[in-house]
């Protein structure tokens, strides 16, 4: 369990926290070279821009319905925690730890659990902010279920341990098809029509090889044979979309004698870039500021219209006399992290704002 800090003896705290922080040695690295991952393969798409070939179908899926969700992202209102009070003794950890370094150091919570649990067949695992739950389902038997669930909640609590992370709820269950039983009539409809699509995105090779584009895909509704052929583009492609709509709807009747609409989107590539960026660097303070009580925050958010925002949201009230402080303490150890040398290539030289609000939504920094 993590000690109270005391003003008298805030030293001993403070290194006590930071050794804390550490766990494995080996992880020290771990995120920061993650980072600078997503930072390389920014810019080799920026430079390459590799079509993505795929088929994707606006319908549930007939195999199986996802029984869990991660929700990193969104922002929503008045799904937050009771108020509470920042000590005298929080204060003044928050505003002298060195955030950097209680980031960079260590591996998201989905990579460690990933890596923890392979041992045991996880059918699979998410992290939910709203309502800071961590949830893990277990394939397999009732009787293999049974015989490792404590197992598997004892070390995630141990991770969350090692992480110094105290505000995750963690729920093991044993997984279970959500699904429904599908007609064979209906199994054989769609295997039909994804081999027509795949001949359609086979026919379209030469399409991908030409124009380059980011992505290149055939959409369906819930009837079939109403389907489109949807084509992202860079902003920056010179020839008309009309050339290369086309092009695209020539060959498709050739080879497949299908008459399918064609819809070209041109993308802001400058927009894309900036989202990418600003998406990864709220991704990478999210699990610090949630995880952890003594921030007391319930939400995170980001936009980048009309410029860079970093949202933050705390479960104090506007009226607590220590609000104020909390969140310029807040922002002063995001400001702290994004101007330090590992993440300017992430920011770059966008202009940002940082906004900590208070449970009854009033900006408190």
């Amino acid at each position: 369990m993590k000690k109270q800090f005391e003003d008298t003896d805030f030293d001993a705290s403070l290194k006590k926290l930071n050794s804390n922080l550490m766990w494995k040695t080996k992880h020290k690295q771990d995120l920061k070279n993650r980072i600078i991952t997503d930072i390389e393969k920014l810019d080799f798409q920026e430079k390459n821009k590799n079509p993505i070939l795929s088929t994707r179908i606006k319908k549930v899926s007939l195999i199986r319905k996802l029984a869990y969700s991660s929700i990193a992202l969104i922002i929503l209102f008045g799904l937050f925690i009771s108020s509470a009070f920042v000590s005298p003794a929080m204060a003044e950890v928050v505003s002298k730890i060195p955030f950097l370094s209680s980031i960079i150091n260590k591996k998201s919570i989905s990579d460690i659990l990933s890596e923890e649990l392979k041992e045991y067949n996880i059918d699979g695992s998410s992290i939910t902010f709203t309502t800071k739950e961590i949830y893990i389902t277990v394939g397999g038997t009732e009787q293999y279920y049974k015989s490792v669930k404590d197992e598997i909640e004892g070390i995630v609590k141990d991770i969350l341990q090692s992480q110094n992370y105290d505000a995750y709820k963690i729920k093991v269950d044993r997984y279970k098809d959500m699904g429904v039983d599908v007609p064979k009539k209906q199994i054989e409809e769609l295997e039909k029509w994804k081999k027509k699509d795949k001949e359609i995105l086979k026919a379209l090779e030469y399409v991908n090889k030409k124009y380059n584009p980011l992505q290149l895909s055939v959409v369906s509704g819930s009837d079939f044979s109403k389907r489109t052929v949807e084509i992202e583009i860079p902003d920056t492609e010179s020839k008309s979309t009309e050339a290369i709509k086309k092009e695209v709807t020539k060959i498709i009747q050739t080879t497949t004698r299908e008459q399918l609409p064609v819809k070209i989107k041109k993308i802001d590539m400058d927009k894309r870039d900036r989202d990418k960026r600003w998406m990864t660097i709220s991704n990478s303070i999210t699990e610090e500021l949630i995880g952890k009580k003594d921030y007391k925050v319930t939400l995170t958010g980001y936009s980048i219209n009309p410029e860079p925002r970093i949202d933050i949201w705390t479960s104090l009230t506007s009226s607590n006399s220590s609000s104020r402080k909390h969140g310029e303490q807040i922002e002063k150890v995001l400001k702290e992290y994004l101007n330090s040398k590992e993440m300017q290539p992430l920011v770059k030289n966008d202009s940002y704002k940082i906004n900590v609000y208070s449970k009854d939504k009033k900006k408190i920094n």
